[in-house]
């Protein structure tokens, strides 16, 4: 098939597919107030409204909740097309929509309430657009048979975002909020406008019953999966762990006088070591059972905890370097645990779900741990001791997992075991 072949139902070329997928991945992953606005809203929070560090964590789960639905963003635009189509205008309403958000947040008065109402509007539309995105990434995938190539574009871009964006958002946090109002605006206006040429959706779709008929029938099924409620269960006992992401930034900026370029810059590090945590979970998830990886990941995480003990401005550099390894070799264990989880048949919506489990209990760790910090009087090296040993007491739950999840490699084939996840339909 060429390049330029056009997709048998929509119309649209590859090279259409390949525009749409790498520039929504770029913007939905880049405009999210908990990415490019992370540093200048959480410092403008903490130094300009003179907030707590429990309130400005607080800010973050409730912006960021929208995220945690995006099942039932894919139904809707699955099953109910949007002016006759299922992609483009829900693509180009929901980024004009994320824009406007963003705009009202540089106009409207700097109170913690209005801010909290813009933040979450930007977020709750831009998940509409991203789970756009994923549901044009498996059109792509299955008509010109290009699953692996969009799959990369999608994670490649997000990648590039997460390493750069450090740098970028330290930047930001030097000079007027307005100018990351007006950098997120302007491109989440350029993917509505660019929507509106490229991706050329004929306008002849008609609602699917039969998506909402399926999504029930996976419900159903998801209920009844053993494997899915322990990996789910064991997910949100790892994330739940008191955490101190909010308490580090009061460390760092009103202690250890970090400038905001210099948080940035720890980021960054962090999310170029997190490359070489996944390459090293490419080579060791061949080699060893997801038992043993989840163990050693785990265990090597709460130890790596214990450096924030020794956390300077000095020391900071390989800190974050090593606990941006570690991570994401942590954070690839567990999600390798819930693709294997997942019952065939209801792939994406369980772990849609399981990822949702994952962020309400991550997003409740850093309230809990500034929460201790503000209300409590916690130091931040008991919130370290704390984390470090609540992270360590999940391995005591490993033994209670089912076999057929972690008791083989990558590659080996699955067993006809009773624990096995049933098809879903």
């Amino acid at each position: 098939m060429s390049f330029a072949d056009p997709a048998p139902d929509t119309g649209l070329s590859v090279r259409q597919y390949y525009v749409m997928i790498g520039l929504g991945a770029f913007v939905t992953t880049l405009c999210q107030p908990g990415v490019i606005g992370r540093l200048p809203l959480r410092l403008f929070l903490k130094d300009r409204l003179r907030l707590s560090a429990q309130r400005v964590a607080t800010f973050t789960f409730l912006t960021t909740f929208a995220w945690n639905v995006k099942p039932i963003a894919g139904i809707l635009s699955d099953a109910f097309p949007l002016f006759g189509t299922r992609r483009r205008h829900y693509m180009m309403i929901s980024a004009a929509l994320a824009a406007l958000c963003w705009f009202a947040i540089g106009v409207i008065p700097s109170t913690y309430q209005w801010l909290v109402v813009g933040a979450f509007g930007a977020n709750a539309f831009m998940m509409v657009a991203s789970t756009v995105m994923g549901g044009l990434m498996v059109e792509a995938g299955r008509k010109f048979r290009i699953s692996g190539r969009v799959t990369s574009l999608r994670q490649g871009v997000q990648s590039a975002v997460s390493v750069g964006n450090g740098l970028l958002g330290g930047y930001l946090a030097t000079v007027a909020l307005g100018w990351t109002v007006g950098i997120a605006t302007a491109l989440l206006l350029v993917l509505s406008i660019v929507t509106l040429f490229v991706l050329t959706e004929p306008v002849h779709a008609e609602w699917r019953r039969d998506v909402l008929g399926h999504a029930r029938q996976q419900l159903r099924m998801l209920l009844r999966s053993g494997p899915l409620w322990a990996a789910g269960l064991f997910l949100a006992l790892v994330y739940v762990s008191p955490g101190f992401q909010t308490p580090l930034l009061y460390l760092q900026t009103g202690v250890l006088t970090f400038s905001p370029s210099y948080v940035g810059l720890m980021e960054t590090i962090e999310g170029a070591a997190g490359f070489a945590g996944a390459a090293l979970y490419a080579v060791l998830c061949r080699r060893f059972a997801l038992r043993e990886l989840l163990i050693a990941a785990i265990g090597v995480n709460a130890l790596g905890t214990l450096l924030y003990l020794v956390y300077a401005y000095q020391t900071a550099p390989p800190v974050h370097a090593l606990g941006g390894l570690v991570a994401m070799w942590s954070e690839l264990a567990l999600m390798d645990m819930a693709v294997r989880a997942t019952p065939r048949g209801c792939e994406s919506l369980g772990f849609s779900l399981m990822m949702s489990a994952r962020n309400l209990a991550l997003g409740g760790s850093d309230i809990i741990g500034s929460w201790l910090l503000d209300s409590q009087g916690w130091t931040f090296p008991q919130l370290v001791w704390l984390n470090a040993g609540t992270t360590a007491l999940v391995l005591v739950f490993l033994p209670f997992l089912p076999r057929v999840l972690m008791d083989r490699k990558e590659g080996e084939s699955v067993s006809d075991s009773v624990d096995a996840p049933a098809p879903c339909c």
